[in-house]
């Protein structure tokens, strides 16, 4: 399944979930999508990403809407 590929450490951008084996977090590439980012731009700015990676984090939005919509948020307050 898609979302195995997300992971959750403690200390780790304090918690979030994040893309398997990188730092970056879902409501990082969530909220660029939803601001019209395509996925090869996506692909093109974090080269370390994968298609995969993308679906998966799509997949875990799509599970986990109100955990990344409030980081969105809390991300955007600052």
């Amino acid at each position: 399944m898609a979302t195995t590929k997300i992971r959750k450490t403690p200390g780790v951008c304090n918690g979030a979930a994040c893309i398997g084996r990188t730092q970056i977090p879902v409501w990082e590439i969530i909220a660029l999508q939803l601001q019209g980012c395509s996925e090869a731009n996506l692909l093109s700015d974090y080269p370390q990403l994968t298609k995969d990676d993308l679906k998966a984090a799509r997949t875990y939005y799509a599970q986990h809407p109100e955990e990344i919509d409030a980081a969105i948020a809390a991300e955007n307050s600052d």
